[in-house]
Formats: structure tokens, C-alpha cells, sequence
């Protein structure tokens, strides 16, 4: 399966699909998020996987600092696009890359933050590797992500809504039932919270905050870079 050709064929309802699929949630879950997260004058942020930029303009319109929106789907980076208003876009940088791939300097971002995104890496480590390049010294990272379930809830959760009201609820919105078959398939495929923490110590990353949301249905994970790592 193309992913990004997935993504990209539902640019135009993605955001109205993430509202009606987590019934708002998921804009609490990035408020929260993103307030764990440095501000100031001078702060360089990378939302990577950044979609329509929920993540990014909820990030500018917590406080100063500035943010570069990363997403290999042009189509969702041009739909976020228009969303963002003149005051913020002095402080907002588009770019179309691959995420295991980033042009950006070594050392160059404060922290970096990535929304239900790092399930679609076709090279995780590949993926680790660069976000650790990118970051300074004791740099931060936040996921929130869509974990493999691992507690009660969120397996009966995932086994009811997640198999079989979200692709269809998917396909009647968007016209394309794929991509969200896709998303309950790459769920049960991934880690468990527990086991990506592992993931990310492996990395070079030390755990700060690692925590379900909403009973398990998202999770949310802060680390730091090891300042003893390369």
C-alpha cells in the first residue's frame, strides 16, 4: 500500500474525519500536548508527519517560537496550509520530505513533536535516528500516538469502534474506506505504549511522561534527548 497516496486522497476530509472519529478528543489531546512542549522567542519546533497542521497552529497559538511543519503528502501540507492566518505565518515553514530523510542541519530543533504519525514510518529506526540528529542536546520529543491496545478498555475499544465504525464511518465521509482500514490495521501491527518506551531508550531517549489518554483509546509519550547521546 502507497501511504502516501493514502494520506493524500483524503487530505480534503482529514480534519472533519478526526473530529467526528474521536468525537473532538483529539484536539484536547494536542492541547495538551503541545503545553508540555518549549515557547520562547528564539524556540525552533519540528511537527514532523504534521498532516493538515493541527499540531503546528495549536503549538503557535500557545505562545512564541516558531515551527516547521514536515509531511510527505503535499496535498494535506497544502489543505493545513490554508488554515493558518497572516499573524502566524511569519513563524510557520512548510516542508515536503520524508521523515527518515529531513533537510534540515544536525542539532538545529529545540523539540520535536509528531501526532499519530510514527505508525507510518516504513523505517521506525530510520526515523529515530534522524529526530536525533536534528535535536539539541537534551532536546524534547512528544508523540501522541494510537498504541497497540494493552488494557481492557481500549482492546474492547479497538475491537468494536476501531474495526468496525471507523472504516465505515471512513469511507462514507472521505469516499475512501482504505485509508481507514488501513489505520485499525497499522494499531494492532505497532507497539504497545510500553513496548515504544523501550523504543525510544533504545534511541538515546530518556522517558519523561508516558501516559494514556482517554482510557487508552490515544497515548501520549515526552522524552528527552540523552545528553550523552551522539
Amino acid at each position: 500500500m502507497n501511504v502516501r497516496e493514502l494520506f493524500s486522497n483524503i487530505s480534503g476530509t482529514y480534519d472533519l474525519l478526526n473530529r467526528v472519529l474521536s468525537f473532538g478528543a483529539d484536539q484536547r489531546w494536542r492541547k495538551q500536548g503541545v503545553s508540555l512542549l518549549p515557547h520562547g522567542a528564539g524556540v525552533r519546533v519540528l511537527d514532523l508527519a504534521c498532516g493538515t497542521l493541527d499540531m503546528s497552529l495549536q503549538y503557535l497559538r500557545q505562545g512564541e517560537g516558531e515551527v516547521y511543519a514536515a509531511d510527505f503528502a503535499l496535498p494535506m501540507l497544502l489543505t493545513g496550509r490554508m488554515k493558518a492566518s497572516p499573524t502566524l505565518d511569519p513563524r510557520l515553514h512548510l516542508v515536503c520530505t520524508d521523515g527518515t530523510r529531513l533537510p534540515f542541519p544536525s542539532r538545529f530543533f529545540d523539540a520535536v513533536m509528531c501526532a499519530w504519525g510514527v505508525r507510518n514510518f516504513s523505517n521506525l529506526p530510520g526515523g529515530l535516528k534522524e529526530i536525533r540528529r536534528i535535536l539539541k542536546p537534551n532536546g524534547s520529543v512528544l508523540i501522541l500516538e494510537f498504541f497497540r491496545p494493552a488494557k481492557t478498555f481500549s482492546k474492547i475499544f479497538s475491537k468494536t469502534y476501531g474495526r468496525h465504525v471507523i472504516p465505515r464511518l471512513g469511507k462514507w465521509l472521505s469516499k475512501d474506506g482504505g485509508a481507514y482500514d488501513y489505520l485499525h490495521r497499522s494499531v494492532q501491527g505497532f507497539y504497545s505504549l510500553e513496548e515504544y518506551q523501550g523504543v525510544l531508550k533504545d534511541s538515546g531517549f530518556d522517558i519523561q511522561i508516558a501516559k494514556d489518554l482517554t482510557g487508552g483509546i490515544s497515548s501520549l509519550v515526552l522524552a528527552n534527548l540523552n545528553g550523552m547521546s551522539e
